[in-house]
């Protein structure tokens, strides 16, 4: 004979409806939290964007400042090699007009046509009763032959003396003095004796010029043909200069400033 098993106790309607009550609450707990998570990680991966976007504009504004500093320090550069350009063109201009100057003043050597011009004294016996001055090269000679050059267009000039090789000419400056002191001829700082050799560069015509001057003629071409001084000039193409060796400091003048 079986054994019937005991009936199992049926749930109330108010137990069964709180059991489901809670099941639905558990479920709702763990959903309501898995979406405040995501929420939460959301708001965390948006807070993280902002900040690399801030950072990355942040970045964009230096690199315009450096752009901007760039551009400002390539224009500085510019304006600096545009006043370089501007400093090497006006040295070039004052190089040039020193040179000018330096060739204008003899301080620099020079080639170019004109004359040559030989002087000495003459081989006439002195008569008596006569001075013996006359029949040598004085220094007013030199100075009337230097004068005539000039006055024909000479340029530049240089006088050397004596029959030795080598000796070197004396290049006539605007500090040149001509000066007679006993039986020689001081040009510059150099004592010349005859016979003497006068080179001048100038334009064509130099020599003609010279000749038929009124300084050469006065007294010079008058003492040669009267007492037989010694002379000789021609015309040449090409003759070089030496330059000017001297002092030409002022030791007491000074340049005038120019006021406005």
């Amino acid at each position: 004979m079986s054994r019937r098993r005991p009936p199992r106790p049926r749930l109330s309607r108010p137990q069964w409806a709180i059991s489901i009550a809670g099941a639905l609450a558990a479920i709702g707990f763990v959903g309501a939290a898995q979406w405040n998570s995501s929420l939460g990680r959301q708001e965390y991966i948006s807070s993280a964007q902002r900040v690399l976007i801030i950072e990355v504009e942040q970045a964009q504004r230096q690199q315009e400042a450096l752009r901007a500093d760039l551009e400002l320090a390539e224009a500085r550069v510019r304006t600096f090699q545009e006043r370089d350009a501007g400093s090497r063109s006006e040295l070039e201009e004052l190089n040039q007009a020193l040179a000018v100057a330096r060739l204008a003043s003899g301080l620099d050597p020079v080639r170019g046509p004109g004359m040559v011009i030989e002087v000495a004294d003459s081989e006439r016996i002195v008569p008596p009763g006569e001075s013996p001055t006359n029949y040598i090269i004085l220094v007013d000679d030199l100075r009337d032959i230097v004068t005539a050059l000039w006055a024909s267009g000479a340029e530049a000039i240089t006088i050397a003396g004596g029959t030795a090789e080598g000796v070197p000419a004396e290049r006539l400056v605007a500090t040149t003095s001509i000066y007679g002191v006993g039986s020689s001829i001081l040009v510059n700082t150099a004592f010349l004796s005859p016979p003497f050799r006068i080179e001048a560069i100038g334009p064509a015509g130099l020599h003609d010029r010279f000749l038929s001057h009124p300084t050469y003629l006065a007294r010079v071409a008058r003492r040669i043909e009267g007492y037989g001084l010694r002379f000789a000039a021609e015309p040449r193409d090409e003759l070089t200069l030496p330059a000017f060796v001297g002092n030409t400091r002022l030791r007491w003048g000074a340049p005038v400033s120019e006021r406005n």
